[in-house]
């Protein structure tokens, strides 16, 4: 591929900035991709809102005769899912989704469900809850697609994965999303890394499986086989 072809679209997950993809736009700066690591108001604004704002800047930025690929971290994949959906006619390439909740995550549906926490969270963990409408209505990427998810599910610095086992049965997952619900129905290659969900962007060697599949279309056999998740 002739990365001097390609762009890349980064997305960052709720809470975050630009500045959590900093590296991993680095990293493809370097092969040299075009590359728009892109902000948007994950605390205040809605998913619809959000979505158009994206859509603005990405098709006034992209150079519509070049490949146009996507990475995003949690909420940032769900973007992805959205853009991809509403721009039919985008070039487009591969995507990368990271520790993203495909299919929801049990721990959105705790956290608005408890009275010390449900007015405090942003506008769109209601999106994020396994039979959020939005959830059951968005289509899954119909381009290739890599999954990452992580099996930490514990750090004493993230407020979120106290709750964690609480709020998803103790599923195996990266402390804020299960492991099951990081899967898409017509995912193109799947691995799960030995990392926390808040952690995930600034691994070096998850950065390097999100290029290598962007370039090649598969992650590398580092991860693999992936044992079966039920």
């Amino acid at each position: 591929m002739n990365h001097f072809q390609s762009q890349v679209v980064l997305l960052h997950g709720l809470g975050r900035t630009p500045r959590s993809m900093a590296k991993l736009s680095k990293s493809f700066e370097q092969q040299g991709y075009s590359v728009i690591n892109l902000g948007y108001n994950s605390l205040l604004d809605n998913y619809q809102k959000i979505l158009r704002t994206l859509n603005k800047k990405i098709n006034h930025w992209h150079d519509p005769e070049k490949k146009i690929h996507f990475v995003g971290h949690s909420f940032g994949g769900i973007l992805i899912r959205g853009l991809l959906a509403e721009n039919p006619d985008w070039n487009k390439g591969r995507c990368v989704m990271i520790g993203t909740p495909n299919k929801g995550t049990k721990t959105a549906s705790f956290l608005i469900s408890q009275w010390w926490s449900k007015y405090f969270v942003p506008k769109v963990t209601t999106d994020l809850a396994p039979d959020s409408e939005l959830m059951r209505s968005l289509p899954e990427p119909s381009i290739e697609t890599g999954i990452i998810a992580g099996d930490v599910n514990y750090h004493l610095l993230i407020p979120i994965s106290w709750y964690y086992k609480k709020a998803t049965d103790d599923a195996p997952g990266d402390g804020v999303v299960e492991l099951v619900n990081t899967k898409t129905d017509n995912m193109t290659d799947f691995i799960i890394m030995p990392l926390h969900h808040s952690f995930m962007p600034w691994d070096k060697d998850l950065m390097k499986q999100v290029v290598h599949f962007i370039d090649k279309g598969k992650f590398t056999d580092e991860y693999q086989p992936v044992e079966k998740i039920v």
